[in-house]
């Protein structure tokens, strides 16, 4: 699959709009912005206006960039490009959720606390949408569950995201709604980082348990 500027207008469009808030807020910001907060919104540490705007056209542009070109030069390029679309959709739905997250930066410069509700639900949502098309992903290097166990077989990349992908998908939604009742995200952010040891302890054992190196000939064939 080849990339096309019509695929690619809307990432440029909402990279173009974003930009035109930046220009036109710029002025009215305070010369420090807040770049830290607590779990109740308030910040508790800041940066220089300059700093805070080099930082999120970082944040913005480059997993753009990444998502978008690193999948021609991965060794699994063959396997990435049929899917491809998938990882572009994935692409534009992070940089959404981004544009959201830049959008509260300001407001927060602006009313001095972040919103933390709409924090948690752009979280949500962008984790509800990874565990979707999770199972899609294809074979490569650089998104998804990459461990020697997935990458080696193509049968345990595959079952592993699908477990990862409902385990992301309820964790999402999880989010959502401790976000729209104001209970706060620090219990699903918590939960992340076992959800995903438990996908990569579950490759481990469906690689021993499909035949180790006979299972690795899915990822050759």
């Amino acid at each position: 699959m080849k990339l096309s500027w019509k695929r690619e207008m809307l990432g440029v469009a909402v990279l173009a709009a974003l930009a035109a808030v930046a220009i036109h807020y710029y002025p009215v910001l305070p010369a420090r912005m807040p770049s830290h907060f607590d779990i109740h919104g308030r910040a508790n540490d800041w940066t220089g206006k300059n700093t805070f705007f080099l930082m999120w056209g970082a944040y913005l542009i480059v997993p753009y960039l990444l998502i978008t070109f690193l999948p021609f030069i991965d060794p699994l390029k063959d396997k990435i490009m049929p899917k491809f679309k998938v990882l572009l959709l994935l692409r534009d739905i992070l940089l959404v959720v981004f544009a959201v997250l830049f959008l509260l930066s300001i407001n927060a410069g602006v009313e001095g606390k972040f919103n933390s509700d709409w924090f948690g639900i752009a979280i949500g949502l962008f984790l509800k949408a990874l565990g979707n098309y999770m199972p899609k992903f294809p074979q490569n290097w650089f998104i998804g569950i990459k461990t020697p166990w997935t990458i080696s077989s193509e049968t345990v990349w595959k079952k592993t995201h699908i477990l990862g992908g409902w385990m992301y998908t309820s964790l999402g939604v999880l989010t959502v709604v401790f976000a729209v009742f104001k209970l706060g995200i620090a219990i699903p952010t918590l939960l992340v980082l076992p959800v995903t040891a438990i996908a990569v302890i579950y490759s481990f054992f469906l690689y021993k348990k499909t035949g180790g190196a006979a299972a690795a000939k899915g990822a050759n064939s």
